[in-house]
């Protein structure tokens, strides 16, 4: 108890780097604001880190790859059991009300959903099966590096590794750009698997407003009227009375009990609808965290330790820290996104083509940084900038 009381009052130190006083920029209600919003980022990553992840990175590897493989199921069947109810339940009702209407906006209204659903649906199943079976990149433990790659280290191979490439504890192996390793996925988040992850979590968050918008109220109104006790064909105590009166008791009572075990189905897909407003809010808690990494040009691991290092710079020396890898919003997220190349400067169509290949619809595209052993970085030339002050005199 007093461990965890001792991270809560690490986590909100009032300090320059958790909450920065007021400047000419932020002053008054705008400075409290920006504290609160300070304040609450602190306390969600508390929670994840200290109490949510610090408790997995203590289990052994067996036991994380058991889980990893528990959550990818549990995933896998918790959103067939959705897509499968919208197939047996939604659209046979659409259906219906578009043959009684004989309307022929029903029919549109439905081969519209039905269009935008699939588009979400296909994206959510590449994207997720990408990022569990796919590499995200391994760094060869026997082929040496080139001379001419800057590498650091590992402290646990004992072996070179190129820049950005951090050792998973999980899955005992050097990743290249590792983000992360996410036991959703069972797999690192690494160069090549980490758009496949955000991608995945940017779909599966429109998909959920998606199904609360277009089809939430409409199942709550199916289960009802399947679990209802005044329904005969529903309600299994009815439906023995029913049958107590007839001659087909045997077939009744085995309809009965099929009538029960279906108002179980419908209740039991109703509860994960309910709890998919709770993924919601986990997935756009993870989609602007790393929104927020992308933007910046670094991952999760650099992230720390980028802190750590600009914490000790400023406090110590005076200095800002400046990350080598971080080239602006608009190029880290065109890079990120597949829209941009190596020494690429494409027009407005192509950019567009490009949007819609790789994230409207799931195409795949290498990384920008091809293979991930060597990185560009945003170090000024000095050559250059001779030259150009030359040009300029």
């Amino acid at each position: 108890m007093l461990k965890l009381l001792s991270l809560i009052a690490r986590a909100f130190i009032w300090n320059e780097v958790s909450f920065p006083a007021p400047t000419s920029k932020r002053r008054g209600l705008l400075w409290f604001l920006s504290c609160l919003l300070q304040l609450f980022i602190n306390f969600v990553s508390l929670i994840y880190w200290r109490i949510f992840v610090f408790r997995i990175l203590h289990l052994s590897n067996k036991q994380h790859r058991a889980l990893g493989r528990f959550l990818v199921v549990f995933v896998v069947f918790g959103i067939g059991s959705v897509v499968l109810s919208l197939y047996l339940c939604l659209l046979p009702l659409r259906l219906k009300r578009w043959r009684d209407s004989g309307q022929s906006s029903e029919l549109t209204f439905l081969l519209i959903h039905a269009f935008l659903g699939h588009i979400l649906l296909v994206n959510i199943a590449v994207h997720f099966f990408s990022g569990a079976l796919i590499s995200p990149g391994i760094v060869d433990p026997i082929a040496p590096l080139s001379p001419d790659i800057p590498w650091t280290m590992c402290s646990r191979c004992q072996r070179p590794r190129p820049l950005r490439a951090h050792h998973c504890g999980v899955c005992g192996v050097c990743v290249l750009r590792m983000d992360h390793h996410c036991p959703w996925l069972n797999n690192c988040v690494g160069l090549r698997t980490h758009r496949h992850f955000y991608l995945f979590l940017l779909h599966l968050s429109h998909g959920i407003v998606y199904l609360y918008v277009a089809g939430y109220s409409d199942y709550i109104e199916h289960m009802r009227n399947v679990c209802s006790d005044t329904n005969p064909v529903s309600c299994p105590l009815a439906l023995a009375e029913y049958s107590y009166n007839s001659t087909s008791w045997r077939y009744s009572s085995v309809l009965a009990d099929y009538n029960s075990v279906n108002c179980m189905a419908h209740s039991f897909v109703g509860a994960l609808y309910r709890v998919a407003a709770l993924v919601f809010l986990f997935t756009m808690g993870l989609l602007l965290w790393h929104g927020r990494l992308i933007t910046r040009g670094e991952t999760s691991v650099e992230r720390v330790q980028n802190s750590r290092i600009a914490y000790n710079l400023r406090h110590r020396y005076n200095r800002i820290h400046r990350n080598l890898f971080d080239f602006g919003p608009r190029a880290n997220w065109f890079r990120f996104l597949g829209l941009e190349t190596p020494r690429s400067h494409y027009g407005r169509k192509e950019l567009w083509r490009r949007f819609l290949l790789y994230v409207i619809l799931p195409f795949s595209c290498q990384p920008y940084d091809g293979d991930g052993m060597v990185y560009e970085t945003c170090e000024p030339d000095l050559e250059k900038a001779l030259r150009d002050l030359k040009e300029l005199n």
